[in-house]
């Protein structure tokens, strides 16, 4: 990571309190969602802070990986931003190194403090601290650019936007934690990946100004909380499951 995003991370760090509480509070609401049963659990809220280390760790690693692939190809590291077909490839390499580390933290924690009953609901915490701390970032951007001369812009598109994203994260983790204790991980693991890409690539179209910010924020959600009903109709028939795996 470049010094700059070392100096804003620490500017978030120190002034933004507010971003702090609402990122807890979607993480704990999204993982309450799916793992209702599980929330006086230490390792469940484990899970949670696992998920949030692993947005870290996935950080540092996405930014090299897509240059390596961009100087194996020949690309402009700036391609993935402005050309939709690389940027689909930034936003697989992107979604396949999250989900793998989003999907280690929840194992670790599930292998401590739960069952396989319990895999949705702890995807589904890893997912949303994962989440959880990438929103406090963005919200934390938000409230620092509003300081500013040219920040005049409203909240609200940004508190919208990253609840979708915190429920997208829940819902995926969700999904292949589930697959990875049923025995269908490779099935699982690539539904997430590609879900996970379909929503990032949302970003480059709205980068190419192909969607508006409301589309692009409209979208987010709803394939967030698209899947997360799925996640928690999983999280509500472990025996069920168990009975045709």
């Amino acid at each position: 990571m470049s010094a700059f995003v070392h100096a804003v991370s620490r500017a978030i760090l120190a002034v933004s309190p507010v971003a702090v509480g609402v990122g807890l509070l979607y993480g704990l609401v999204i993982a309450a969602a799916v793992g209702r049963g599980c929330m006086r659990r230490a390792w469940f809220l484990a899970a949670l802070l696992a998920g949030a280390v692993a947005f870290w760790v996935a950080a540092l690693l996405v930014d090299p990986i897509q240059a390596l692939v961009a100087y194996v190809f020949g690309w402009e590291i700036d391609a993935y931003s402005v050309n939709v077909g690389i940027g689909l490839v930034g936003a697989l390499i992107a979604a396949a190194i999250n989900e793998i580390f989003k999907l280690a933290a929840a194992l670790m924690t599930l292998a401590r403090g739960g069952t396989e009953a319990d895999a949705a609901a702890f995807g589904a915490a890893a997912g949303a601290g994962f989440g959880a701390f990438g929103a406090y970032q963005v919200i934390a951007l938000a409230l620092i650019a509003r300081t500013l001369p040219i920040g005049t812009g409203s909240l609200a598109t940004p508190l919208v936007q990253q609840f979708g994203f915190v429920a997208a994260n829940a819902a995926s983790t969700a999904l292949v934690t589930y697959g990875a204790t049923h025995r269908r991980l490779g099935m699982y693991l690539l539904v997430a990946v590609l879900y996970e890409t379909l929503y990032g690539i949302l970003t480059v179209l709205f980068g190419q100004q192909l969607l508006t910010l409301q589309t692009w924020t409209l979208l987010g959600v709803v394939i967030g909380l698209g899947l997360l009903g799925y996640a928690v109709a999983l999280s509500l028939r472990p025996a069920a499951s168990r009975a045709t795996s």
